[in-house]
């Protein structure tokens, strides 16, 4: 993986935010922590590695919901709890201007 991925300053949330897969309108998983460029998930079910897809989650801490729509890869995935899978995604295609505010939201409270 680019170390671009690994040295972006992510965010762990303590709170509940659902990731949407825009083609087939169901649940992926829930967002564990997040960077300018990419997601870590928590999910039911398993992603093949180097998946892609096209995703949705809201903007967090933004005071009017506000959608963020990307294009993600799969990175890499892992066993978690019975039946549960953490993951890691980058995003491939994402407005520069969102990227930006991910990016700026991130370094408030980095992980």
């Amino acid at each position: 993986m680019n170390s671009e991925y690994r040295k972006a300053p992510r965010r762990r949330l303590d709170f509940r935010l659902e990731v949407i897969d825009s083609m087939t309108e169901s649940q992926v998983g829930e967002i564990l922590d997040i960077s300018a460029t990419g997601l870590k998930i928590h999910s039911n079910r398993p992603l093949g590695i180097d998946a892609l897809f096209q995703w949705r989650f809201l903007m967090p801490d933004t005071a009017q919901p506000e959608i963020v729509e990307c294009g993600i890869q799969v990175i890499w995935a892992n066993p978690a709890d019975a039946g549960h899978y953490t993951m890691g995604v980058r995003f491939i295609q994402i407005g520069q201007e969102m990227r930006e505010r991910l990016r700026h939201w991130c370094r408030q409270i980095p992980l």
